[in-house]
C-alpha cells in the first residue's frame, strides 16, 4: 500500500510540472498567426503576420493587404521582437522596421512603415 501511495504521488506531482510547462513554453515563443494593427499618420491600418521563431531567430511572412504577402526575417531577445520585410516597389523597393514587446499574448512597439510614415503597432495572437 504504501509503495502505491509514492507512485501516485509521483504521478501527479509529474502531471502537474508537464502540465505548467506547455503553456508557459507556447507563452515564450512568437510562433504562430497575429493580427497586427499599425496605429500611424494617416490611421489605422491591419495587416496579418505568421512567426517562426527558432532561438533568437525569427522568420515568417506578413500579408498587408491587396494580396500582398512578404517574408520578413528578424530577433527575439528576451521579450524584445523585432522584424524588417522589403515591399517591393517600381520606384525602389520601400524597407519597413518594425519592433515591439512581447508578453505571450501580444507584441506592442513601433516602427518606420514608409508610406504609412512612423507610428505605434500591436499584435494579438489569432
Amino acid at each position: 500500500m504504501p509503495m502505491q501511495r509514492l507512485f501516485a504521488i509521483g504521478v501527479t506531482c509529474l502531471l502537474a510540472l508537464v502540465g505548467t510547462a506547455l503553456p508557459q513554453a507556447q507563452s515564450d515563443n512568437v510562433s504562430g498567426d497575429w493580427n497586427v494593427t499599425l496605429n500611424t499618420q494617416i490611421g489605422l491600418t491591419k495587416w496579418r503576420a505568421t512567426f517562426v521563431q527558432e532561438g533568437e531567430q525569427l522568420t515568417g511572412e506578413i500579408d498587408i493587404g491587396d494580396r500582398t504577402i512578404l517574408p520578413l526575417e528578424g530577433t527575439v531577445k528576451e521579450n524584445t521582437v523585432k522584424f524588417a520585410f522589403i515591399v517591393p516597389d517600381p520606384d525602389g523597393d520601400l524597407p519597413i522596421s518594425m519592433a515591439g514587446q512581447f508578453d505571450g499574448t501580444s507584441i506592442k512597439g513601433t516602427g518606420s512603415f514608409i508610406w504609412f510614415g512612423y507610428g505605434e503597432w500591436m499584435a494579438e495572437r489569432r
